[in-house]
């Protein structure tokens, strides 16, 4: 996908670190998301939908780069996004349909 594999083994971050740039990541979109719905007391922020969106591939991004760190090889990398996607969206389509 994209080259995400390719782009994480350039970069020297490692596992924990970029584990945590993922924690931030998520706290940006959590943020645009408080103030782009109107929260109480994130308003003055200013966020639209568009900075949500932006925040949320800016997290997806990061999240896939750990997998992508995690995985021996590009191959590996592809054959467990594609497994654990479907694996977990077929848990979450159960779960709503329960």
């Amino acid at each position: 996908m994209f080259n995400i594999f390719e782009l994480t083994r350039k970069d020297p971050k490692t596992l924990q670190e970029r584990a945590l740039k993922l924690a931030e990541e998520a706290g940006e979109l959590a943020q645009a998301v408080l103030s782009a719905t109107g929260a109480p007391g994130s308003g003055y922020k200013n966020h639209s939908l568009a900075d949500v969106r932006e925040e949320a591939v800016d997290a997806a991004i990061v999240a896939l780069s750990v997998l992508a760190q995690a995985s021996s090889s590009r191959e590996e990398f592809d054959a467990e996004l594609e497994r654990l996607m479907a694996q977990k969206c077929a848990k979450w389509q159960e779960k709503l349909a329960e």
